[in-house]
């Protein structure tokens, strides 16, 4: 993507498949958004694949280590989002399974098996895990987005299948996506702004399932490179139920007085 979208980091996916609609807005000075690295941390020296995340919109702190100028290249023209949807699906055949059967409102016995094997599958999960611990590197492409789009809603659709008798491996999966150290210094700014968006989206999906759980990472963070990291979520995460129950009472309110005669 060319830099001049840095200001503004959009991952918006509207997918008849249901792939989440993401909208991260990540600009430089806002109010908030998450620590997303210290600028003394190494980048691994060892290669790796790529992939992307979005996070939701949220206040600054002043951690966020500015990122290199990039690198000149060759630009390829954009692609509509079922293209390039299709280009994800096609190159990542475990993604491209699960997409089948997670795009289709009514399975028949047969399919829903199926599906399930996969949202309960070790292999699968594991695959799933890895894509969204990789680090990627260089500038974020749509293509990344897209698949880390699709990645997360794997998770959220296994754990959403209530009698999934791996429910336990996934939450422990998400716990290892959140304290990945996979987000360094030297990366470029929006892709550590990304990465640090999907390990929210991680950590939401956690505290769904098990807030006291989700509270215990900052213990196990404490003293890595995750520590303010995991601090903040565990804060954003809190403010985000105390302003939806804030809402609920005082729709509840509303609603008992406009019945007041």
């Amino acid at each position: 993507m060319k830099r001049s979208r840095s200001r503004i980091v959009l991952g918006v996916a509207l997918l008849s498949g249901g792939v989440s609609t993401w909208l991260w807005l990540g600009q430089e000075t806002p109010a908030t958004a998450p620590p997303v690295a210290q600028a003394d941390v190494k980048a691994p020296t060892a290669p790796v694949a790529p992939t992307a995340a979005l996070a939701p919109s949220v206040k600054t702190p002043p951690s966020l280590a500015a990122a290199p100028a990039p690198v000149p290249g060759l630009e390829r023209p954009p692609l509509m989002p079922k293209e390039l949807i299709a280009q994800v699906l096609e190159d990542n055949k475990p993604l491209g399974l699960f997409m089948h059967y997670h795009k289709h409102v009514l399975l028949d016995a047969q399919g829903r098996d199926e599906y399930r094997k996969l949202l309960s599958g070790p292999e699968m999960m594991k695959t799933m895990a890895d894509g969204l611990k990789d680090p990627g590197r260089g500038e974020v492409e749509p293509r990344e987005q897209y698949e880390r789009l699709m990645e997360v809603d794997y998770f959220k659709a296994a754990l959403a299948w209530k009698d999934n008798p791996q429910r336990e491996q996934l939450l422990a999966h998400a716990e290892d996506v959140i304290l990945q150290q996979n987000i360094f210094g030297g990366q470029d700014t929006e892709r550590r702004y990304m990465l640090a968006g999907g390990k929210m989206e991680m950590y939401r999906l956690l505290a769904e399932q098990d807030m006291q759980r989700a509270l215990a990472l900052g213990e196990r963070a404490r003293g890595t490179h995750m520590e303010q990291l995991t601090a903040w979520m565990a804060t954003e995460e809190q403010r985000r139920r105390t302003q939806e129950e804030q809402i609920r009472l005082e729709m509840q309110a509303q609603a008992r007085n406009s019945a007041t005669p």
